[in-house]
């Protein structure tokens, strides 16, 4: 497995970054890198989430599954190729209350055959997108908050 990662201070409780960051009903906006989303963050169920292009147009769709589901504390998506033996993508996002804040740990963990052929361009391209979405949440959070 290799692990992608950002993380973030941002100025609201807890419980308002968890509100967000789980209604994938209204990524769209705020969260630059995606065009749709929907789902809920309960262990089991399905988000379905339709990336943004470099022009704005829908780009790459998939679906995930919610492998773990902890209140205001942690959820983890996967998306595989093939029954993950291609490629597994889990997403994970972590918050843990700090500096009267919280602090949101945003990572992607990959795994299959795929991952080493492609491992230097995605190290280039997903953390610089996990830092964006990070930003983004933030601005909105703390806008809110104002």
């Amino acid at each position: 497995m290799r692990e992608l990662k950002s993380e973030i201070q941002i100025a609201a409780p807890i419980d308002q970054v968890w509100q967000v960051l789980t209604g994938f009903d209204h990524w769209k906006d705020w969260n630059p890198m995606v065009n749709s989303a929907s789902g809920s963050a309960t262990l089991g169920s399905k988000v379905d989430i339709i990336m943004r292009g470099p022009n704005g147009n829908d780009a790459m769709k998939y679906q995930a599954v919610v492998l773990e589901a902890n209140s205001q504390k942690s959820f983890r998506w996967r998306a595989t190729m093939m029954s993950g033996l291609i490629f597994t993508n889990d997403r994970v996002f972590e918050l843990r209350e700090e500096n009267g804040g919280t602090m949101l740990i945003n990572k992607e963990e990959f795994s299959g055959l795929m991952v080493p052929l492609f491992w230097n361009k995605m190290s280039l391209f997903v953390v610089p997108m996990l830092e964006e979405m990070n930003k983004a949440l933030k601005n909105k959070l703390e806008d809110q908050q104002a």
